[in-house]
């Protein structure tokens, strides 16, 4: 009999301890940020030179392009008189899937150009000027930016004058 009371006696303190422990218990909330170090690195500016252009030109729209090595791809003349290969824009970036940028699109791999469009030649608000995409190099982390559509639309609003403006590149995971 005194084994049991002696073992009623230890449940008993042990039943206490732990009520005594639970009733002194808090929480905790945890929180961590994941963020993606892409190392996204400007390496070479966008160059389109010295575009001249015929100022008595009153026909349509006059459009240009140029390849991802910076060469004129395609005009329709209009307007421009000469207008000489471009130097595209380069950077680098550690994202997953490099090769999503194959296609060439203002937005791959989680990578975002935020300002696709540059407008140029001295009318405000103007459409005059150029869209962009990102392509990839070919090979490590590199990328371009290729001026694949440029425009000028009311040749008689265009003034004499260098032109600069600036792209955002981001990435976004997902």
């Amino acid at each position: 009999m005194n084994k049991y009371i002696l073992l009623l006696g230890v449940a008993a303190v042990s039943i206490g301890s732990y009520a005594a422990y639970a009733g002194n218990s808090a929480t905790m909330t945890v929180t961590a940020t994941i963020a993606h170090d892409v190392s996204l690195t400007k390496t070479g500016d966008i160059n389109l030179g010295t575009i001249t252009i015929n100022p008595a030109y009153t026909g349509d729209t006059t459009r240009w392009g140029y390849s991802e090595s910076g060469a004129i791809s395609y005009t329709n003349q209009g307007a421009i008189v000469s207008a000489p290969n471009a130097t595209v824009g380069t950077f680098t970036a550690n994202i997953p899937n490099p090769t999503a940028c194959n296609s060439g699109h203002w937005t791959c791999g989680g990578l975002f150009l935020n300002s696709p469009g540059f407008s140029f030649l001295g009318e405000s608000g103007s459409d005059n000027g150029c869209s962009f995409y990102i392509k990839y190099s070919g090979s490590g982390n590199a990328f371009k930016v290729v001026p694949n559509d440029c425009y000028i639309r009311n040749v008689d609003l265009a003034t004499t004058g260098s032109y600069s403006g600036t792209l955002t590149i981001s990435y976004t995971p997902g």
